[in-house]
């Protein structure tokens, strides 16, 4: 299995895994976010995982990427965000979880594994999986008996980069999927953002995330109002930068995201 990750002199630096958008790749995730990839060098090794179900090139990349199939997605969102006919939640979610293992197992890098950053579809799905471990560690707390807590796709999660993201997130597993805040895993998703009421206490995420807002995209209004009403605001850091839905690559603008990360990664240590 190819991996595509940061360099080798990265090899013994906590790990970031990177959760491409839908109708991509973790290749060509990799050189949208070259300059990011570079700015962090010195503090974290970053790795691209492919999603599980193959699917057609999102038409933005064809001008440039249009030779460097083939493209997946993580679920249904759009035409070319497509799973099998017939395939339930939790297939879809097991075929999801078997990605991230495969990736992360498959990595030559040693360093902890500790956060995750996503960029439009990936980033719903990086919600997604804070979400779920936050719930599981919420049940361990109640549980007398002790018993350890695995999280999703094996780690627990310490902080999450939300680039362009959207709600509601997805379902991960029975404690949220009768919830009306939640998109069922392996239906299409709520490609228009839009999700029931006040988003009550327990839903509001609490692990320290980064949100990259470009001011120019089509797609912003959906992105506040993820940050707005699913995250617990002492917990969040806010990062806008002017441009369209890429990831940005001018200096200035990957300096003040690399200095965000950095600071989540902090906040992560004391939670």
């Amino acid at each position: 299995m190819v991996v595509f990750a940061s360099g080798p002199e990265t090899i013994h630096k906590p790990r970031i895994l990177c959760l491409h958008g839908g109708g991509v790749s973790a290749r060509i995730f990799r050189l949208q976010a070259r300059s990011l990839v570079a700015s962090l060098a010195p503090y974290f090794r970053l790795v691209f995982a492919d999603g599980p179900f193959p699917c057609i090139m999102h038409e933005d990349l064809k001008p440039v990427y249009s030779q460097m199939g083939p493209c997946y997605s993580w679920a249904s969102w759009m035409p070319h965000h497509v799973t099998p006919d017939g395939i339930d939640a939790d297939t879809v979610i097991n075929e999801i979880e078997d990605k991230l293992r495969m990736t992360m197992k498959a990595d030559p890098g040693t360093g902890e594994w500790v956060g995750l950053l996503g960029f439009s579809q990936g980033a719903k799905l990086t919600t997604s999986i804070l979400l779920e471990n936050q719930m599981r560690q919420e049940e361990a707390r109640w549980d007398w008996r002790g018993n350890p807590v695995e999280g999703f796709a094996g780690v627990h999660w310490k902080f999450g980069v939300v680039m362009a993201g959207r709600g509601p997130p997805i379902s991960l597993s029975d404690r949220s999927k009768d919830s009306l805040y939640f998109d069922l895993a392996g239906t299409p998703i709520n490609a228009s953002g839009s999700f029931a009421g006040r988003v009550p206490e327990d839903f509001l995420l609490r692990t320290p995330t980064l949100h990259v807002h470009g001011t120019r995209d089509e797609g912003l209004p959906l992105h506040q109002k993820l940050l707005r009403q699913y995250m617990a605001p002492e917990s969040a850091i806010l990062v806008e930068w002017e441009g369209k839905h890429r990831v940005p690559i001018r200096s200035a603008d990957v300096g003040a995201v690399t200095q965000g990360i950095l600071q989540i990664y902090k906040d992560s240590r004391f939670a």
